[in-house]
């Protein structure tokens, strides 16, 4: 078979089985909170869960495309730190548990499974919350939109649709829509797991065929550094990992799962502790197994970049695989790709949707009977909002990620001041966390400079803000008891 009767079949059979999934899941009649939040996952969901919500396009798409063009300095941005994220989630994980067990003993029997009941529960001001929940919003949609252009580009320079990628990307939208919507986050779980597999036997498959089309792994090393020797250290060739890029990426991408929706509920959700503390273990391992083979990839396209054999289709990966892999393997790759976006924007879908309607009801999300509607509508919003942003025109998948990763980033103060007594620090820390939003959305649209005495505006924000939270914490007198 040809490439393009693989990939269609290989589509066929990944619908077949999201739908069979839908099915199953969907088959008898659910509470608002079994479809919202489920009823308590075990290891291997909870792990799959959360790796899958963090690793997707940029898994097979942009992480080698940084090994390409910036060297082996990726792997301190990219290894080092996502495998940190990891650590640190087991310690602060366990604290955001505890605290939400705090919160159902003190209210109303119910623990917060999402962000803003965290912030409602936690009588955190009206207006802190509201805020919350639109700059959560504004740093997602670009986030989902990477989830719908990188498979629609994939997808459309295979089987074209028209001049652009655009009927691709309202399928992937319609497709990931439908299920977020029909499957609830059970089905959502459940497809993770699957997912979470198939990506790393599709980059591990790749990542041998592109060491055995080099030779093997030290030959691939020295090709490249043949080729550009600057990619054998930091900065790297284009001088992007310098120590100001990153210190602000790492800290933007440790901070994740304390800021980001749908990172923050699967941590809440696990059935126990010791699931979640296995969880983040195994979310570790993982982090690393599924980083490595990315590198060689990367290193890979370098070296078949001046490969006089290489095929050209305006696509370094599809160029590696036609050149160093099967037919069989092109059609896994394609449906991988979209397979890893799946997995992270119905997620996401699914939680932006549960803020938005947690933010406007007087009562605990878990305990109202219609609010999956509201879910529905707003997931609608903002997969339009970024159906619209994904025809724009941005290179790099990961650099376009790591702006949402850092206004984000910028939300951890308002989420920490929830564990506070003193209304005073709760009151600071939240106009802090807005003040540093506002100017970091200023500096992306250049309205003001981004650079300042040298440095990058959103270290200055970084250590107020952390100087900020260091002292509130050290000066908070009563604080609740982890049980």
């Amino acid at each position: 078979m040809d490439n393009q009767t693989l990939v269609i079949l290989f589509l066929v059979i990944y619908l077949l089985f999201l739908a069979g999934i839908g099915i199953y899941t969907a088959r008898r009649p659910v509470s608002n909170n079994e479809y919202l939040f489920g009823n308590g996952f075990g290891f291997l969901f909870s792990m799959f869960g959360i790796a899958a919500s963090l690793f997707s396009s940029f898994t097979l798409q942009g992480m080698p495309d940084f090994f390409k063009n910036h060297g082996i300095g990726s792997w301190v941005f990219l290894g080092i730190t996502d495998v940190c994220l990891a650590g640190l989630l087991l310690y602060f994980g366990l604290k955001m548990r505890g605290f939400a067990r705090h919160l159902a003993a003190k209210n109303n029997g119910y623990a917060p499974k999402n962000l803003t009941e965290w912030l409602k529960q936690s009588k955190m001001p009206r207006w802190s919350i509201i805020f919350f929940i639109i700059a959560t919003t504004i740093f997602m949609v670009p986030y989902v939109t990477i989830g719908i252009k990188g498979p629609a580009i994939l997808l459309q320079s295979v089987i074209p649709l028209g001049d652009t990628h655009l009927m691709w990307s309202c399928a992937i939208v319609l497709l990931m829509l439908a299920y977020s919507w029909f499957g609830g986050i059970r089905a959502i779980f459940v497809t993770d797991m699957i997912q979470g597999m198939l990506l790393l036997m599709i980059v591990w498959a790749i990542a041998f065929f592109a060491i055995k089309g080099a030779g093997g792994v030290a030959e691939l090393f020295e090709q490249a550094k043949d080729i550009n020797p600057q990619l054998m250290s930091a900065p790297g060739p284009a001088g992007l990992f310098n120590w100001q890029f990153l210190l602000i990426s790492f800290i933007s991408i440790i901070t994740i799962p304390y800021v980001q929706p749908q990172m923050a509920t699967r941590m809440l959700v696990a059935k126990t502790d010791k699931v979640f503390a296995r969880s983040s273990a195994g979310l570790a391992f993982f982090a690393f197994i599924v980083i490595l083979p990315t590198l060689f990839i990367g290193l890979r396209a370098v070296g078949l970049s001046v490969d006089e054999g290489a095929v050209s289709t305006g696509n370094f990966l599809l160029d590696l695989i036609n050149h160093d892999a099967t037919p069989f393997l092109f059609g896994m790759f394609i449906v991988g790709a979209l397979a890893a976006d799946m997995s992270t924007v119905d997620s996401q879908l699914l939680s932006i949707g549960t803020e938005w309607r947690s933010a406007f009801l007087k009562e605990d999300i878990q305990s109202h009977p219609n609010a999956k509607n509201g879910v529905k509508i707003v997931g609608l919003i903002v997969a339009l909002l970024s159906l619209v942003l994904a025809q724009s025109n941005f290179e790099s998948l990961i650099l376009f990620a790591i702006n949402s990763f850092v206004g984000t980033s910028l939300l951890l103060p308002l989420i920490v001041a929830a564990v506070l007594n003193s209304s005073v620090k709760r009151q600071l820390l939240s106009i802090a966390s807005m003040v540093s939003v506002t100017l970091f959305l200023l500096s992306l649209f250049n309205i003001i400079p981004n650079m300042l005495a040298g440095y990058r505006i959103e270290l200055y924000m970084y250590a107020v803000l952390g100087a900020m939270l260091l002292l509130s914490l050290l000066t908070e007198k009563r604080q609740y008891r982890v049980s």
